[in-house]
């Protein structure tokens, strides 16, 4: 199964209710087959999003139903639902789990009292955690910490910054011999590599049920990049919620070089083209 060619890109209007919009293009699409929905895959934002449209699909059938999977990709605290309902079973090369994150958070304050010895335990455990969050949101951006040299500051905060940094390149260079010894990695670290080699998947096997990514509005990369193989699937949609439907040339090339003629003939029942968008249409008032 090769790619459609186009982006199949879908938003709905912020004046409208999203979960209960997306249910209803969905279930107008494939809600004929009692079982077509059970074979689909949902992935939402956050675990809040997934009980969002669960309800309105309780709403929407009125009555009992087989739900797709419903896969939330965004909240922090998630854990391993990720992995578990994406990450096949019985893959030759399987990825190593992710460290909890309280044994993080100690390990990262004990390196911090080890190198600076005078650093009490409470003291250690916030600078732990600080540090942990900036590892954290440079995985997500996938940022090298060499980067973090080339921030520019102001004379007042440099000397200030050096000694952050000085503790921050210490920490980054004990902490993946830590990791290595427990035979774990950082959950951002296991996600981003969940995404890439999910993408992968489904660029070579997509899979037979629809797939769709709704209400996603994150810049991390390797989410980024699971959404284009989406959108570019057979079955794959990506719906946005209140996107811009009067962007210039400029911000739809910074979203990306999509083709200018819509692609009405894949459109939901109730949805309908918006000239001006790139392979995209809308849900209608």
């Amino acid at each position: 199964m090769g790619d459609r060619g186009q982006p199949a890109l879908f938003t709905i209007p912020a004046h409208r209710a999203f979960a209960d919009a997306l249910v209803a293009g969905i279930m107008a699409r494939e809600g004929r087959d009692p079982l077509a929905l059970s074979r689909g895959m949902i992935l939402l934002p956050s675990n809040r999003g997934v009980r969002a449209v669960a309800d309105a699909f309780v709403r929407a059938s009125g009555g009992g139903l087989l739900l797709p999977r419903l896969i939330p990709v965004g909240d922090p605290d998630i854990g391993e639902q990720v992995g578990g309902a994406l990450d096949p079973l019985g893959e030759d090369d399987p990825l190593a789990p992710a460290i909890a994150p309280m044994q993080r958070q100690m390990i990262l304050a004990r390196l911090v009292q080890e190198a600076q010895p005078g650093v009490d335990a409470g003291q250690a455990l916030k600078l732990g955690q600080a540090l942990g969050q900036v590892l954290d949101q440079m995985q997500v951006e996938r940022l090298a910490p060499d980067a973090l040299r080339k921030l520019s500051l102001s004379d007042e905060l440099s000397g200030h910054w050096q000694k952050s940094l000085t503790l921050f390149e210490i920490i980054i260079a004990r902490w993946p011999v830590e990791l290595a010894r427990l035979g774990c990695i950082d959950l951002v670290d296991r996600r981003n590599r969940l995404f890439d080699r999910l993408a992968k998947r489904w660029a070579d096997a997509p899979p037979s049920g629809f797939v769709v990514a709704a209400g996603i509005s994150t810049t991390a990369p390797a989410v980024a990049g699971l959404l284009r193989r989406i959108g570019e699937m057979p079955g794959g949609m990506v719906v946005f919620a209140g996107l811009d439907q009067h962007m210039d040339d400029a911000a739809w090339q910074a979203i990306g070089p999509f083709d200018p003629d819509p692609v009405t003939g894949r459109a939901l029942r109730g949805m309908r083209a918006i000239p001006n968008m790139r392979s995209s249409a809308c849900f209608t008032p």
